[in-house]
């Protein structure tokens, strides 16, 4: 069995400790859908892991994609 790819869009917060991710803030990224579990999912930018929370939907764009908030970042870890 295949796991679905979903598109989702990123809010970073505008607070030092996602300086080194913060161009992503409203990027759209595709997800696994299956690597959600409760409204939570972990996303790997580069050396760091954030923690997402989804926080709405987007309808603007063509389809409506899920709006995820990082709720913590990892140190980096290379």
């Amino acid at each position: 069995m295949t796991d679905q790819v979903r598109r989702i869009k990123l809010d970073i917060p505008d607070s030092p400790e996602y300086d080194q991710v913060r161009d992503m803030h409203g990027h759209a990224v595709s997800v696994f859908a299956s690597t959600e579990n409760n409204g939570e999912r972990s996303l790997k930018i580069g050396s760091r892991t954030l923690a997402l929370r989804k926080v709405g939907v987007d309808e603007d764009g063509d389809e409506a994609m899920d709006v995820y908030r990082a709720e913590s970042i990892s140190d980096p870890s290379y």
